[in-house]
């Protein structure tokens, strides 16, 4: 039995550009938007993903918002892999994204530079200090494997 678990986490999160209330705007309407389902199931290696918004930001006069976005996700396998398909299935969604980030010039599009976007991300990335999984040798394929003969 392997000790290294099947899954991987990572914990982006990234400062949101100034002017930080528009550009927190616009990053939540790409997500009210944005349908990922579909994606996910297709790169197949995703066990679970969430975007969040972090660090509230409270003016004395006008409406609240944050300053940082997040992206958390368990996946399989290698890092860079799993970038990549990223970039083939849900490029775009990444490019209307990192407009609103700090220090994204020059990523955009990421599909022209996929090796690029994974920097930024692992630059990004915050270190996991307690990692448990309910199914440490269970990949996303296999999950769904036993699932289906239930």
């Amino acid at each position: 039995m392997s000790t290294k678990p099947e899954q991987s986490p990572l914990s982006f999160v990234a400062p949101i550009k100034a002017p930080v209330l528009e550009n927190y705007k616009a990053l939540k309407d790409i997500l009210e938007t944005g349908t990922f389902g579909t994606a996910l199931d297709q790169i197949g290696t995703v066990h679970f993903g969430r975007f969040m918004f972090l660090e509230k930001v409270t003016p004395e006069s006008g409406e609240e918002y944050y300053a940082k976005f997040a992206l958390f996700t368990a996946y399989d396998g290698d890092f860079n892999k799993y970038v990549d398909d990223f970039v083939a299935v849900v490029g775009d969604f990444f490019n209307a994204v990192l407009v609103h980030l700090e220090n994204a010039e020059g990523l955009i599009p990421v599909q022209k530079d996929s090796e690029a976007f994974a920097d930024y991300i692992k630059k990004y990335n915050q270190p996991v200090k307690v990692w448990y999984s309910a199914y440490p040798t269970l990949s996303v394929v296999k999950i769904r494997q036993l699932a289906s003969n239930c």
